[in-house]
């Protein structure tokens, strides 16, 4: 897959599992206690015509001292990835318009993890 290409080479190796996409150093915006996070993606058995599903980062994360209002370390997502230390963040793709002769011309998963950081960058 070419799109895991592209994001090893902002993030480093990724590990890809039938539809589990692991990121082992998601860097974090400036506040949280931590500066990096091992992020999880899951796919939908229809991307890239649909976005990822879900996002996952560590738990035990706070941003200037107190819990996103959008990171959920206890419920919602998948019960067994979250046993494996993850929290879901809640994001939603309102638009997703992927390009079937280039990637990096439409949606990809760069584009998923750049709204990811910036939804965490400004989640209070």
């Amino acid at each position: 897959m070419g799109e895991l290409k592209l994001v090893s080479s902002h993030f480093g190796p990724v590990e890809f599992s039938g539809k589990i996409i692991l990121i082992e150093r998601f860097d974090l915006p400036y506040g949280f206690n931590r500066q990096e996070s091992k992020l999880l993606i899951t796919l939908p058995h229809d991307y890239p015509e649909m976005p990822p599903e879900d996002l996952y980062i560590a738990k035990h994360l706070k941003k200037d001292g107190k819990t996103p209002g959008h990171y959920f370390e206890d419920k919602y997502g998948d019960n067994n990835i979250r046993g494996l230390g993850y929290a879901w963040y809640s994001i939603h793709f309102n638009a997703w318009n992927p390009s079937f002769r280039s990637i990096i011309r439409g949606d990809n998963l760069l584009t998923a993890i750049n709204a990811l950081y910036d939804a965490l960058k400004y989640d209070d």
